[in-house]
């Protein structure tokens, strides 16, 4: 007891307002991750594992990796799933990581809570475990792995031996929420390589979900442990259609305030119109925390929603620096502290934010701006710019197109963030410093040998 994390629990009352999915949204990843809880596999997934010789019932897809940008709203359809999976019978534990809370920002109560669980929920196990405990008090002050093995998998072995079956619905998932808020990168990919190994060597039928933003070093732990066991990827796009949701959740939202709100004599039938919902679709990039940041400033009881939603929407200043987007806010300046070289990252956002809206009207509109003129500014070598961005891999990606590489932001946002000193503070990116920059090397170009002439031709 003293050694479990109770507000781990996708359950616990930690936070008033926890993230959770709006009614009738996320239908199709949430319908997908319960297929592969229940081991309901499509055909063509099937036909993959039959095709592999080395693969078994116990070790086909014990691990679900489902990976999303910043704000997408995974931590939502983890609860949902849980949540489910829980009426079901089948949720073993869950442990939900928060960077704020010194007990969440770390994996250290993990095995202390997925062991509490399994005493709980599977007959038969609660005596070992309390053997365990009884026989060394000191076994949450050694590694994972042991924790793993002495108060989890040995366990389940035990009665399994004696006849237990694991068949039918059993509780068999462990959610794991949040792996990117564990300050300790190395103890993420640890856990992931533990895992891996584990599940390849103990044939249990236990699933894991483990929920997080792609971040590099755990693409890479993931990349890694798939060559020890059979692991599954699942990453929130465009796929499952997120504006859609997004537009039903603020029409159904809207709706309300207009038929409860203190205020909604004073709101007009057609309020808010085709072209502020398209606006607020759009600068949600199909990320669920932009749209339901909207809904709470806007539904502030002691404010007019119709003034708030303009707040939102520029046409009117902040009441008592009272900003709309301080949660978002203070994720993107959370992502990019953790961020090394951050001086150099803030100089490529800047070149690149310069060179889409002030060199040509017709790049202006298009994110498709090559990174090597970006290199060429700064003064980089190539494929640096694609090195230093990798630690916001959540709020950005680098793409090819044409044969060039560009920066492509999953956040529109994103951008509003780094060019409003209110909001980025020390992040703020230096427009007239990059214009200098941008000067400078468009004279150097064109007192040396001249610019590329597929780059010139985009300036025409």
């Amino acid at each position: 007891m003293e050694a479990v994390c109770p507000n781990a629990f996708y359950d616990s009352d930690d936070r008033a307002d926890p993230p959770k999915c709006h009614e009738n949204t996320r239908v199709a990843v949430i319908s997908k991750i319960m297929d592969w809880v229940t081991n309901m596999i499509d055909t063509d997934t099937l036909m993959i594992w039959l095709c592999s010789p080395a693969a078994t019932p116990e070790a086909y897809a014990c691990i679900l990796w489902l990976y999303g940008p910043a704000g997408a709203g995974k931590t939502a359809i983890a609860r949902r799933v849980a949540g489910l999976c829980e009426a079901q019978g089948l949720l073993l534990a869950s442990f939900l990581l928060f960077r704020s809370d010194p007990n969440r920002n770390t994996i250290n109560p993990l095995v202390a809570n997925i062991a509490y669980c399994v005493a709980r929920a599977i007959p038969g196990t609660h005596e070992f475990i309390k053997f365990t405990i009884e026989a060394d008090p000191l076994i949450f002050t050694y590694s994972i792995e042991v924790q793993l093995t002495k108060l989890v998998l040995e366990p389940l072995r035990l009665i399994a031996d004696q006849g237990y079956c694991f068949s039918g619905k059993f509780p068999r998932l462990v959610v794991i929420d949040g792996l990117d808020e564990c300050l300790d990168n190395g103890a993420q990919t640890n856990l992931i390589q533990l895992l891996a190994s584990t599940m390849a060597r103990n044939h249990l039928p236990l699933k894991f979900l483990i929920v997080s933003r792609p971040e590099a070093h755990l693409k890479l732990a993931v990349a890694r442990a798939s060559e020890q066991t059979m692991l599954s990827h699942l990453e929130l796009n465009n796929d499952f259609l997120p504006d859609e949701d997004i537009r039903r959740f603020l029409t159904d939202k809207f709706h309300e305030i207009k038929m409860c709100h203190p205020f909604r004599s004073g709101i007009p039938s057609f309020w808010p119109s085709e072209h502020q919902m398209d606006h607020l679709i759009r600068k949600s990039s199909g990320q669920f925390i932009y749209a339901s940041l909207v809904v709470r400033f806007v539904e502030s009881a002691y404010e007019s929603p119709m003034q708030q939603l303009d707040i939102i929407l520029g046409l009117r200043p902040p009441i008592n620096h009272d900003l709309p987007f301080a949660e978002l806010d203070a994720l993107y300046t959370f992502i990019l502290s953790r961020t090394k070289n951050v001086e150099i990252v803030l100089q490529i956002l800047g070149v690149h934010s310069v060179l889409q809206v002030g060199v040509s009207p017709k790049l202006a509109s298009s994110t498709h701006f090559p990174t090597f003129a970006i290199e060429s500014v700064l003064y980089l070598e190539d494929g640096n710019v694609r090195v230093y961005l990798s630690p916001l891999n959540s709020l950005l990606q680098i793409c090819g197109l044409d044969g060039w590489l560009h920066i492509q932001f999953h956040h529109t946002s994103f951008t509003d963030f780094l060019e409003n000193p209110e909001r980025s503070n020390d992040y703020c990116i230096n427009a007239p410093k990059h214009h200098s920059l941008i000067a400078k090397w468009f004279l150097r170009v064109f007192t040396s040998n001249g610019m590329h002439p597929q780059f010139s031709a985009s300036f025409k």
